[in-house]
């Protein structure tokens, strides 16, 4: 059994709309879809890296019209190793948790939904399947490597 964890993310309007049309369409939870999405994010990785930067969050007002954009808190249930690849994405993409569902939706959804419906396509949403997480101890001190796609050369992960 897989243990989850239950989260709230802050949500647009438009974030909303577009998951609740997809799920008309495909009959996946909203929790499926932005794994696909957010899968088809990590695809494009470099896209999206930002070196150490200050942590950006979506935007408040409307660039335009210098208006509020509603935005609405959305719980949602995602296993915890997914849960913890999202910590990550934050970190490594410098963008709130919610800006990174938002522009993966975005960017991906109308893709995701016509892979969904042709031909019964069913990609695997396990985002992480070439995340791979490494800790060692060296002399006592503790290091982390963390791998988002496998190397061609696999003795790279061992040095």
């Amino acid at each position: 059994m897989r243990c989850s964890i239950e989260t709230t993310y802050t949500m647009r309007r438009e974030v909303i709309e577009l998951l609740q049309k997809a799920t008309l369409k495909t009959g996946k939870k909203w929790e499926i879809l932005i794994a696909h999405c957010i899968r088809r994010m990590m695809s494009e990785q470099k896209k999206y890296w930002r070196d150490l930067q200050q942590i950006e969050y979506q935007k408040r007002k409307d660039i335009i019209t210098n208006t509020p954009i509603p935005k609405f808190r959305v719980k949602f249930k995602f296993y915890i190793r997914e849960y913890n690849y999202f910590q990550d994405i934050r970190k490594f993409f410098s963008m709130s948790i919610s800006l990174a569902i938002a522009t993966a939706v975005f960017t991906y959804l109308e893709q995701v939904v016509i892979d969904l419906i042709r031909d019964g396509y069913e990609e695997d949403t396990y985002p992480y399947q070439n995340y791979i997480f490494i800790v060692k101890c060296i002399e006592n001190i503790i290091t982390f490597s963390i791998w988002w796609e496998i190397p061609p050369d696999l003795s790279l992960l061992f040095k």
